[in-house]
């Protein structure tokens, strides 16, 4: 026989021509990485080199400068007490010892004049120097402050006290930043270009143009925006007179954190560049020929040898999608013998397409777990037209949830939970096995519906609910395991009425399949808000229910958008060093028709509705910005704490959320607690741990609130990335006079300390509960006997009480 002509051998032949056209991109790829490594290397070496040229020039003048004024403070009390010759010519001596060549005025005042002044510059910079006037520390302050004439300088200030602790005057000094030596050291032993700014202005550089050194020239103006305008950093890659360079700017504070001056470190590329571009264009051509040549005799050979067959199998494919299998009876001959192959492979596989076929038909109706029929099929069996055109009407449905179901899989798996879902079906089927017209379905992960045709007696719904609750009476024994379930039943009925109230019957009073389950599932879910483990009937007047949550969805929506909603603060007292050391944020709603809204009212629907997600977000922000600027005001280093819930916590995107909140606000991180509940940690603990570690290592403090009340147990505490465990207010109510509920509190103080933690217990409200805890040693405490929360506004009255 012979053998047919093979598509393999063909191939070889393209796959030959392949590789040439892959050499040659590989070798433009190589040539590129590099260039690519080289370039990185050299903007890690500038990276380095401006954080190295930041330490030279502010960080080394600041601490010459901070040596020297000190110095001169200790020597400065003799010439304001005596102003005599002997003093003036000993301090003349450590200054022109200590001086490096670049200390531009040395000025010492006593009250009202000027008893001392050796000045090396311009009168402008002693002009410029006694604009920050307010020095109330007998420790060295320092500053830059700079402009483009003055050039960029380092200013310190310090006031004289006498012996009795009274001001007696002050002393005032100056450093020149901007010098060429500075940046000549860093040229020569890194091979970097430098540069020292004072506004946008080039006070010292080694870059050069023509062999002209460029002091004097200014900074492009769109860094300039970056670097002087944001305050930010800038790395990369720009022109400086013409030439490309891998640069790095940092900007230069003030003392009051505006940028006045710029440090700059580059290397140029010029020759690089020029060489690269040169290699990649001559490749670039040859690749191109090569493509074109190989684009004119492989075109034709694709055509003929892969293209149409190929294209044969896929309209034949697109013909078997539409259900016409027939045409696996009428294939062509084939040229090639995998072609041949691939035919007869298609004619099994249609084959076995229509014996599949009807098997997931009936699949596509059977949950996968139980057994039991889907919510597919319900929908199938009970659509609206259904219901209305069969003489067999669905007359009740039952919605079972499974309670806490998600923290059995937790606790044992979703293995184990699926076989605990597996006994809940069998054991529902069981109980309609005498009553045919009853239906069960698994419509979702932990929800079953019960379905009755047909009319139905009010006391048989009462029966077969309180039998269902009855059978979960008893513990299911999985994988040698006991454990507890339990079910919430909700119970809607077909209010039809054959004609009686509307005397010629249209079937319009029926209530769809949707209609029946949302009413059922509002019935479950009073059941789940009154303890679980019940049924009820679907009343009307859960409707109104609903309409008033969703109204105040609504309201809560444009409260957030209008800034309706404030922020209160509730003070956190540190019972160790006997003052107020941070606050918690807590929001509060003020509506303007319905009045105070409770916090558990509208977070609640906050969580259901996932605007929690968005008023978290303002609160973070509302929060880290109002203690930012406390602190700043008050010269002070409150902490505050802001609530995380589940929904936030578990959102994509929480931690850069945070951080980047702390960055858009400028509060330190450390200043920081976000407050996580148990049951939150215990929804997710896998994920929620590697969020809050992540988080935690940004020096953000993690609190652990309510604790005792949830799921965790103390075992818990070594393993999660906590700093603070938060006592639960129901432990500390009869503290003093409940011997247990002290054990309970010291045995938990002592634990924590143990293992690095702080303790905080919330809910404080008598001298008898403050003086036990202080017998405690415990940390922090908050509660009504110190503050309720309060606005803004009224925190600083409240904190000045301990101030």
């Amino acid at each position: 026989m012979h053998k047919k002509n093979t598509i393999q051998s063909k191939l070889n032949l393209f796959i030959f021509g392949i590789i040439v056209l892959i050499i040659i991109i590989g070798c433009s790829v190589a040539i590129y990485i590099f260039f690519t490594i080289y370039e990185d290397d050299v903007e890690k070496h500038v990276s380095a080199g401006v954080y190295a040229f930041e330490k030279i020039v502010i960080e080394d003048s600041k601490s010459q400068l901070l040596s020297l004024t000190r110095g001169v403070v200790t020597l400065s009390g003799e010439i304001l007490l005596n102003n005599n010759l002997e003093a003036k010519q000993t301090l003349q001596k450590y200054i022109d010892y200590g001086n490096n060549g670049h200390l531009e005025f040395v000025q010492i005042k006593g009250l009202g004049q000027v008893n001392y002044e050796k000045t090396y510059c311009d009168q402008s910079v002693l002009e410029m120097a006694a604009k920050k006037i307010d020095i109330k520390s007998t420790e060295p302050i320092l500053w830059i402050d700079g402009d483009s004439e003055t050039g960029l300088h380092l200013f310190s200030a310090c006031l004289i006290n006498d012996a009795a602790g009274n001001p007696m005057g002050e002393v005032r000094m100056g450093l020149q930043v901007a010098n060429q030596e500075l940046v000549e050291y860093l040229h020569n032993t890194s091979a970097l270009e430098a540069t020292i700014f004072s506004q946008n202005t080039r006070m010292a550089t080694t870059i050069t143009k023509n062999a002209v050194n460029s002091i004097g020239t200014t900074l492009d103006p769109a860094i300039a925006s970056i670097v002087l305008g944001q305050g930010k950093e800038y790395f990369g890659k720009t022109k400086i007179l013409g030439e490309t360079y891998v640069v790095a700017y940092i900007p230069v504070n003030n003392s009051d954190n505006q940028p006045v001056g710029v440090l700059f470190v580059g290397k140029s590329m010029a020759s690089m560049v020029q060489i690269q571009n040169q290699i990649i264009v001559a490749v670039s051509m040859l690749a191109i020929f090569m493509i074109l040549i190989f684009y004119a005799f492989s075109n034709r050979w694709l055509k003929i040898n892969i293209i149409k067959p190929i294209s044969w199998v896929a309209d034949a494919m697109k013909t078997i999608a539409k259900g016409d299998y027939s045409i696996v009876e009428k294939l062509p001959v084939a040229k090639n013998e995998e072609i041949e192959i691939l035919q007869t492979t298609m004619q099994s596989m249609v084959r076995e397409m229509v014996t599949d076929k009807k098997k997931l038909e009936t699949a596509a109706y059977i949950d996968s777990v139980t057994g039991l029929s889907n919510r597919v099929l319900l929908y199938e069996k009970y659509n609206e037209g259904q219901i209305a055109r069969t003489e067999k009407r669905l007359s009740v449905l039952f919605y079972l949830d499974v309670d806490n179901l998600k923290y059995i899989n937790n606790l044992f798996g979703h293995r184990f939970g699926d076989r605990l879902l597996i006994q809940i079906g069998e054991i529902l089927k069981g109980l309609i096995k005498e009553r045919p017209e009853y239906e069960v379905y698994r419509i979702s992960g932990d929800e079953f519906a019960i379905c009755k045709e047909d009319y139905f007696e009010p006391g048989e719904v009462t029966e077969l609910s309180k039998l269902i609750l009855g059978t979960f009476k008893k513990a299911f024994t999985i994988e040698e395991q006991s454990v507890s379930a339990s079910v919430s039943i909700g119970i809607s009925y077909n209010e039809y009425c054959g004609g009686v109230r509307c005397g010629v019957c249209t079937k319009k009073c029926m209530d769809n399949l949707d209609t029946l389950l949302k009413k059922a599932e509002l019935a479950m879910n009073q059941v789940k808000m009154n303890g679980k483990n019940n049924f009820m009937l679907f009343d009307p007047s859960m409707n109104e229910i609903m309409e008033n949550k969703a109204s105040m969805e609504q309201d809560l929506k444009r409260a957030i958008k209008r800034g309706e909603l404030e922020i209160y603060y509730q003070p956190k007292f540190n019972l160790e060093q006997n003052r107020y050391d941070g606050f918690e944020a807590l929001a509060r709603w003020n509506h303007p028709i319905r009045g105070f809204v409770p916090p558990l009212e509208f977070i609640t629907i906050a969580e259901e509705s996932n605007l929690i997600l968005e008023l978290g977000t303002w609160i973070l922000e509302q929060s880290c910005g109002f203690v930012r600027e406390y602190n700043r005001t008050h010269h002070s280093d409150y902490c505050v704490a802001v609530n995380v819930s589940a929904l936030q916590l578990l959102n994509e995107g929480f931690e850069t959320m945070v951080l980047d909140t702390l960055e858009a606000t400028g509060l330190d991180p450390s200043y920081l607690e976000l407050e996580i509940t148990e049951s939150v940690l215990m929804d997710s603990m896998d994920l929620a741990v590697e969020k809050l570690s992540l988080l935690r290592n940004k020096n953000i403090g993690i609190v652990l609130d309510d604790f005792g009340t949830g799921y965790s147990s103390l075992t818990y505490l070594q393993s999660l990335p906590i700093t603070t465990v938060k006592l639960d207010k129901s432990f500390v109510d009869d503290i003093a006079l409940n011997e247990i509920s002290y054990e309970i509190v010291s045995n938990v103080i002592q634990i924590a300390k143990s293992i690095g933690l702080e303790i905080v217990v919330e809910g404080i409200e008598t001298d008898e509960q403050l003086q036990v805890l202080k017998k405690l040693k415990c940390h922090k405490i908050q509660g009504f006997y110190f503050s309720k929360p309060v606005p803004g506004s009224e925190l600083e009255a409240v904190l000045s009480q301990y101030e």
